[in-house]
């Protein structure tokens, strides 16, 4: 009995340690890391939609559909104390989300007179330390069209006044373009001056947003020639270093590198007022960082870089996506050196047709109606009528619709978007004007009401990018309204639209999506958007402002299976793994210091409590050893 027993603990002993050595031995990646300091990680940013923007960012609505200002009381410091706290930015866009006007229209003002305090109010309750002020748009009066918006990329009056044509002939300027230049820094500096004296601090100043775009949709201004640019960055830099020397200066969010800047960093008096580099890379994927960076060390003098702008422009969150943004903020941190990280908006309305792709969170407008109406139903335009006794058919498939313009004196809209596989298409063309869609073959299927007749089109269409032309027929000064497409993929189970940039449409699944959700929202109040805020919201939680990155060694680089170490000021250190490989993946981390190290847990759908993760197993000593399941990281966080 003895024997039996002796023999029987023996093997239960050398199975255990056989499965815990096959366990160990099993490593994807061993990582090293070091007591050398990288970079200070200041902390992170976002930006805030604090005015309103039309749905697929088209137009400036006078209506003050903004954030806090659009969410009743308690909800305003919910959103503040449980969302933003940690964060230390708040980018707010001059000229767009902040564009109230001086009666000469040359300064910046609230355009309701609470405006700011608004925004002072969130950030002192969210213990944001500053904002950081970006012009997508000077005042108009300092443009040459003295308007917000351009009327598309080569309008050359959407620039400043000085660049613009008959400059000359300016009644105040007379061509004096050192003048005006002069002038407009000083107008700079008042913006400057009008937030602070609303108890609003201005930590980071940059010149233009995208400063190579021009459009009608939102505020912009573009400066045609980088020599345009640099010499406006001169003088409006040098009129806020001079008025507040603690503000940061950052040129000049173009995509990937700051091409503009780049041609005057030669000279002393430019580099001297460039204390950082940003760019744009919008959504692209994480492993994009390596070669942004090695390109502006490459051909830069040596400064901080960052990006200023993350979301996703074409489509919604996806699990997919939430994976691609933390191992970005990762390798941003990790690989990039950067000291910062910024998401594009903490809040969109809920019914915006961007704002899965753009929003750590929803809200929902206080002038919206409680109940949501149409749940499901098929919309002949966004807002508009049903398409009444639908074909069952066509309920099996995807269902794209647009915008219809404010008058319908103007021609329908058309629109892009992408798709993922070749798809059988129906186009919906109201019966105007004789109008005939170009390459689209008609079928016998008719959509009629008491009020409109709607024949059907069909096309094969092809993977990748496909653009609806607008409807341009028209009776007695009345155009068809946009055209709606219904979408049959090879696949259905995989098929997936993508809405293009700045297009004014809704995708039926994703909008059905929304409307559920939004149904059980009251007005005034806000919701998490899970797949980028689990995302993001894990990095604000775990990560204090001034953490120093810690330098690390490993034996596999795998693009899908990230790692990024860093030291908190209290001198604990936190590992964060993640894992977007399709498989398991272990790793096996030298941490560098002995002792408890505490596991939280996230997932696309899973964050814990407060968005501080799952809390998970322990591990003591000096060595982690985790495997890691596909689409899910984790935060090692040393007690």
């Amino acid at each position: 009995m003895k024997t039996k027993h002796l023999l029987l603990v023996t093997f239960i002993f050398f199975f255990a340690c056989s499965t815990v050595q096959n366990k160990i031995n099993h490593v994807d990646n061993k990582i090293i890391v070091s007591d050398l300091y990288k970079q200070t990680v200041w902390g992170i940013g976002f930006e805030i939609q604090s005015d309103a923007i039309g749905s697929g960012n088209t137009g400036l609505p006078e209506d003050r559909h903004a954030v806090p200002h659009d969410l009743i009381p308690a909800e305003r410091e919910r959103f503040a104390k449980e969302m933003l706290a940690g964060f230390r930015y708040c980018r707010l866009a001059g000229g767009l989300y902040w564009r109230g006007l001086d009666s000469e229209q040359k300064k910046l003002f609230p355009r309701w007179e609470t405006q700011l305090e608004e925004i002072r109010q969130m950030m002192e309750w969210a213990g944001v330390e500053g904002v950081s002020l970006e012009y997508w748009s000077p005042a108009p009066y300092w443009k040459a069209n003295e308007s917000y918006l351009g009327k598309g990329s080569e309008d050359r009056y959407n620039t400043l006044k000085c660049f613009g044509p008959n400059f000359a002939n300016d009644p105040v300027y007379k061509g004096d373009t050192i003048k005006f230049l002069k002038d407009f820094g000083k107008a700079c500096v008042t913006d400057v001056q009008t937030l602070k004296d609303v108890g609003i601090k201005v930590s980071k100043w940059g010149l233009a947003n995208e400063p190579h775009v021009s459009n009608n949709s939102y505020s912009t201004c573009k400066y045609f020639s980088a020599e345009d640019y640099v010499m406006t960055y001169y003088y409006a830099a040098s009129a806020i270093r001079e008025a507040d020397p603690e503000i940061l200066l950052i040129s000049d969010t173009e995509g990937e590198f700051p091409r503009k800047i780049a041609t005057g960093m030669h000279r002393a008096e430019i580099a001297e007022l460039v204390d950082a580099y940003v760019v744009h890379t919008i959504g692209w994927d994480s492993e994009s960082v390596n070669e942004v960076g090695k390109n502006i060390k490459k051909e830069l003098p040596s400064r901080p870089w960052f990006q200023n702008e993350y979301e996703y422009l074409r489509g919604g969150a996806t699990p997919e996506r939430c994976l691609n943004t933390v191992q970005h903020i990762m390798n941003s941190f990790q690989l990039g050196e950067n000291p910062t990280w910024y998401w594009l908006h903490a809040l969109k309305p809920i019914k915006n047709a961007e704002a899965s792709g753009y929003s750590l969170g929803f809200w929902k407008s206080l002038m919206e109606e409680h109940h949501v109406k149409n749940i499901g139903g098929y919309e002949r335009w966004v807002k508009g009528p049903l398409i009444n006794n639908l074909p069952k058919e066509f309920e099996e498939m995807e269902y794209i619709n647009a915008i219809r313009p404010g008058k319908d004196t103007e021609p329908g809209l058309g629109y892009t978007f992408s798709i993922n596989q070749n798809a059988t298409g129906y186009m919906v063309v109201e019966e105007k004007g004789g109008y005939i869609p170009k390459g689209w073959e008609k079928t016998n299927l008719v959509f009629e009401d008491e009020e409109r007749k709607d024949l059907i089109y069909t096309k094969q269409l092809l993977k990748g990018r496909i653009t609806i032309d607008n409807h341009t027929g028209e009776e007695a000064g009345i155009y068809g309204a946009p055209h709606a497409v219904f979408l049959k993929g090879e696949d259905m189970q995989n098929f997936d639209v993508e809405v293009g940039m700045s297009s004014p449409i809704n995708i039926h699944s994703l909008a059905m999506k929304l409307d559920l959700e939004a149904a059980n929202m009251k007005p005034g109040t806000w919701i998490y958007n899970d797949f980028n805020w689990n995302a993001v919201g894990s990095f604000v939680k775990h990560m204090p402002w001034n953490c120093k990155v810690l330098d690390i060694s490993e034996n596999s680089y795998n693009k899908d299976a990230r790692i990024f170490a860093y030291e908190k000021p209290n001198g604990k250190r936190t590992i964060v793994v993640s894992n977007r490989t399709g498989k398991n993946y272990t790793f096996n981390i030298n941490t560098g210091k002995k002792g408890k190290w505490q596991c939280y847990r996230y997932t696309p759908w899973e964050r814990g409590e407060n968005t501080m993760g799952i809390l998970d197993k322990m591990q003591k000593g000096n060595e982690i050893v985790t495997e890691l399941t596909h689409l899910s990281w984790e935060f090692w966080v040393e007690n």
